[in-house]
């Protein structure tokens, strides 16, 4: 069992088994890359702020070799931080993305808003099963090894919902995630868990970006995704998802899916 997601090798990430998605031998799933660009980007910015929004955009496919990353800040108002970052591989890019961050400000709400936001999940993860994975891809992979996935049924992986928690530190010795780190992690299952078909697929549907936006923190370990997808003859698919905690509605996720034959 590895200790971590990524483990530091030098200047660079070097990904481990835990870290492995469906597409391909060798291929990363883009949840612990989303993670690992998202808690770089967040040590880039600094503390004071809460991250709302993720946007990655996967330029390349994402193998299992050692990464680097390279960040900035674009701009920081006394409200507002835009931070920027690049992962390369082998001297390529093969991920671009971008964190907006806010400095929270306590403000009073109406008291609709205020009932709005403590609309509670309709479920929780006690009440599903835990995926035990799928036996088409035996072997370390990010689902069961990094993270965990309930399901509503048994083996429901395809039915558009779960809980997910993360198993292993992004990197050895960052025991706690941050809530945007979570989000991202199951916001990028959201084209798995609503796809069509069985596994194994013959159509592949990789995504090639993820954006994610949080209205507020996630709390605690779990996350709840509720995906649906839509796919067209052209070859173009769209994943669209929402986010819970414990203790309601925490954001929304987009995908933008590439089609085509499996294989």
């Amino acid at each position: 069992m590895p200790d971590a997601l990524f483990v530091p090798e030098g200047d660079a990430y070097l990904p481990t088994d835990a870290t492995l998605g469906p597409w391909g031998p060798q291929l990363l799933h883009g949840g612990p890359v989303s993670a690992l660009c998202t808690t770089l980007m967040e040590d880039e910015g600094g503390d004071g702020f809460s991250t709302v929004r993720f946007s990655g955009d996967f330029v390349r496919p994402l193998a299992q070799q050692p990464l680097t990353f390279s960040s900035r800040v674009v701009r920081e108002g006394r409200r507002l931080q835009l931070v920027e970052g690049e992962l390369d591989a082998a001297g390529k890019l093969v991920a671009r993305c971008s964190l907006l961050r806010l400095r929270p400000l306590p403000i009073e709400l109406p008291a609709d808003a205020v009932a709005a936001a403590l609309a509670p999940p309709p479920d929780l993860p006690e009440h599903f099963h835990r995926d035990p994975g799928n036996p088409s891809f035996p072997g370390t992979f990010f689902l069961g090894t990094g993270i965990e996935l309930h399901t509503r049924e048994p083996g429901g992986f395809r039915d558009g919902e779960g809980w997910f928690r993360l198993l292993l530190p992004v990197l050895p010795g960052r025991d706690e995630p941050s809530p945007m780190t979570r989000a991202v992690a199951a916001a990028d299952f959201g084209n798995g868990i609503s796809g069509f078909g069985e596994w194994p697929a013959t159509i592949a549907f990789p995504n090639g970006d993820l954006v994610v936006h949080l209205a507020r923190p996630v709390e605690g370990e779990w996350v709840r995704l509720a995906s649906t997808s839509t796919w067209t003859a052209d070859g173009i698919g769209l994943a669209t998802g929402r986010l819970w905690d414990r203790r309601g509605q925490v954001g929304v996720s987009q995908q933008s899916l590439v089609l085509s034959p499996a294989g």
